[in-house]
C-alpha cells in the first residue's frame, strides 16, 4: 500500500492512531478514515470488521455492530438481509430483535402470525443465524475507485456506480432496491443517506419491489404512502419513471 499504509501505522495522537491501538483490522482503516467517521462508535463498527458503508445501514436495522459481524461471518450480505427481511414484510423497527432471537424472516413471520411478537425481544442475544486501470480510464471520482475494487468484481457494473459516485459498499443495498445508478446519485445529492432512505421507506409500508419506482417518478414515501392510499398504484409510478429517465445519463 505504499506511503498510506505508512501513514496509517505512524505513532503519535490523532484519530487514526486510536483505530491502531483499538486493534482495528488494517483492511478496515481507510472505509473509516476516507469517510472521516473517526469516533468511537466508528471504532466499535471498524473493529467489529464491518465496512463504513454499510455499517449505518446495518445500524438503521437496529443491528449492534457484534450481530451484524456474526451475519457476515455466515455469508449473509447486507443487501440480503435488507431484501429478504423487507420482502418478508417484517417492520425494520422489529428486525434487530428477531435476527438477535436467532430466527429467519420465515420464522419470524410464523412467529408474529401466532402473536408472538414480544419473543424477539426476550430472546435476543442468542448467537443469531448460525483492477484500478478499468475503474480510472472510465474516469470514475478517484475516491470511489478503492471500495469498487474491493467489493466488486471489475465489470461494466461496477463501473457505471463508481463514475456516479455512489460508494462500492453502498452500491450492492441500492441496485437490491431496484435503483439505477443516476437515480441514487440523485437522492445523494439531495443529502439523503442509504441508510435513511432504507429506514424511510420501510417505515412508510412502501412494498420493497415497489420502492424504485416511486422514487424513480419523483416520490418521497410519504407521498408514496399518500398516492397508494388514494389508489395510485406502482405501475403509474413505473410510468412516469420510464418517463423522466434515462437509465444511462
Amino acid at each position: 500500500m505504499g506511503t498510506g499504509f505508512k501513514w496509517y501505522g505512524q505513532r503519535g495522537s490523532g484519530p487514526v492512531q486510536t483505530f491502531v491501538e483499538a486493534g482495528v483490522p488494517p483492511q478496515m482503516l481507510y472505509s473509516y478514515t476516507a469517510r472521516q467517521w473517526f469516533d468511537d462508535e466508528a471504532v466499535a463498527w471498524a473493529k467489529a470488521g464491518i465496512d463504513a458503508g454499510e455499517a449505518p445501514v446495518w445500524k438503521a436495522l437496529g443491528l449492534r455492530p457484534d450481530e451484524a459481524s456474526r451475519l457476515v461471518r455466515t455469508g449473509a450480505t447486507l443487501a440480503d438481509t435488507v431484501r429478504d427481511w423487507w420482502r418478508a414484510g417484517i417492520p425494520i423497527d422489529e428486525v434487530a430483535h428477531w435476527i438477535g432471537a436467532g430466527l429467519t424472516p420465515e420464522t419470524a413471520v410464523r412467529e408474529r402470525s401466532e402473536r408472538r411478537v414480544g419473543t424477539a425481544r426476550l430472546r435476543r442475544g442468542g448467537r443469531g443465524l448460525p483492477p484500478v486501470q478499468t475503474l480510472v480510464e472510465a474516469s470514475a471520482p478517484p475516491q470511489m475507485v478503492p471500495s469498487h475494487v474491493r467489493t466488486l468484481a471489475l465489470d461494466d457494473e461496477p463501473v457505471v456506480w463508481a463514475k456516479q459516485g455512489i460508494d462500492g459498499a453502498e452500491a450492492p443495498i441500492w441496485k437490491a432496491l431496484a435503483l439505477r445508478p443516476n437515480e441514487a446519485r440523485r437522492i445523494v445529492r439531495t443529502g439523503a443517506t442509504l441508510a435513511g432512505t432504507v429506514r424511510d421507506w420501510w417505515r412508510a409500508g412502501i412494498p420493497m419491489g415497489e420502492v424504485a419506482d416511486w422514487i424513480g417518478a419523483g416520490l418521497t414515501a410519504k407521498e408514496a404512502a399518500v398516492q397508494r392510499v388514494n389508489g395510485i398504484t406502482a405501475e403509474h409510478a413505473a410510468a412516469l419513471r420510464a418517463l423522466r429517465d434515462d437509465p444511462y445519463r
